[in-house]
């Protein structure tokens, strides 16, 4: 019971030593060399992997779900590479955050613009599909380098404090965030598009909202169907596109030949799957293998999924 009174008090003093670590930490990363701030996150990462005995089962059980045919001990050398990677992309923003977008974007080489661009020649609304791929929050340095102005369509964190970090370090690159279902939120999108910007919206991620069944790594997942409604009530080109961290500690951003999609909401999300699917193969250590993908079981009903070979010959 007493514990119950003061638990209160515990939580605000857990929110304020979080904030003070933040911004301590935060001004220490911007002043450090790009190659220091990648080391120290890589370092903190691998221990991190040993600490959360949880997540690191969920991981593994993940890999070995994905990629059955390694051996055990290739599925943990990626899990482990994936904790220094997700701990090095953090370090990395909060040493950006600190930093002009000019600076961010000399550290991202952006690839296939062009096809963004031969979308708004046409004028055609443009949706960006990417994934918690590489440190997908560098796909806002487009905004500087290349003058695209971009809008993450995302739900709102429940922690308001990361909320607040995420968002404030997109809109420092010059994003803005709508969150989905808020107030204005149909205003903002369609002011997106009227100045030729970009919607980008992430759907590799099973989270309360609506979606629809289809197979990722030959499990049926359950998969938010938001960018395939915005691609078809606006007629939008949908581009694929991905964050890749490379060997010498700089990162790629590549936006991939437009989605050619049908009108099935179902086999039309399965295809942007498939496309998540095919990059997080090629980078297997750069994808939140930690995140509980298959959380929940698909529906009985079979006319309610999409097979596997059905997506397979689309």
């Amino acid at each position: 019971m007493a514990h119950s009174r003061f638990r209160p008090y515990l939580r605000r003093v857990r929110s304020l030593l979080i904030r003070v670590l933040y911004y301590t930490a935060a001004r220490a990363l911007a002043v450090l060399p790009w190659g220091t701030v990648q080391f120290l996150g890589a370092r903190l990462g691998g221990g991190i992997y040993h600490l959360l005995r949880r997540d690191r089962r969920r991981a593994l059980t993940h890999l070995a779900i994905a990629f059955p045919e390694l051996q055990e001990a290739e599925r943990v050398r990626i899990a482990r590479a994936a904790w220094r990677h997700i701990a090095t992309a953090a370090f990395e923003v909060l040493h950006l955050a600190g930093r002009s977008p000019a600076d961010a974007s000399r550290h991202v080489e952006v690839v296939g613009f062009e096809h963004v661009e031969r979308l708004r020649e046409k004028r055609q609304a443009v949706v960006v599909l990417t994934a918690h791929c590489g440190n997908w929050e560098l796909i806002s340095t487009v905004n500087h380098s290349h003058g695209l102005g971009l809008a993450a369509v995302a739900r709102q964190i429940t922690d308001p404090f990361l909320d607040q970090i995420v968002v404030g370090f997109r809109g420092h690159l010059g994003s803005e965030t709508i969150a989905r279902g808020s107030p204005g939120s149909p205003r903002k999108l369609l002011r997106t598009l009227r100045n030729r910007g970009a919607l980008v919206l992430l759907i590799d991620q099973d989270i309360d909202t609506d979606g629809v069944w289809v197979p990722f790594f030959g499990r049926l997942a359950h998969t938010p169907r938001a960018a395939t409604d915005l691609a078809q009530r606006l007629g939008a080109g949908v581009v694929p596109t991905f964050a890749e961290r490379r060997p010498d500690g700089s990162h790629r951003v590549t936006f991939h030949p437009p989605l050619e999609l049908p009108a099935c909401p179902l086999t039309a999300t399965a295809i942007m799957t498939r496309a998540i699917e095919e990059q997080i193969r090629r980078r297997p250590e750069q994808w939140v293998w930690f995140h509980r993908r298959w959380r929940r079981p698909p529906p009985e009903d079979p006319t309610r999924v999409l097979s596997v070979d059905a997506t397979l010959d689309v």
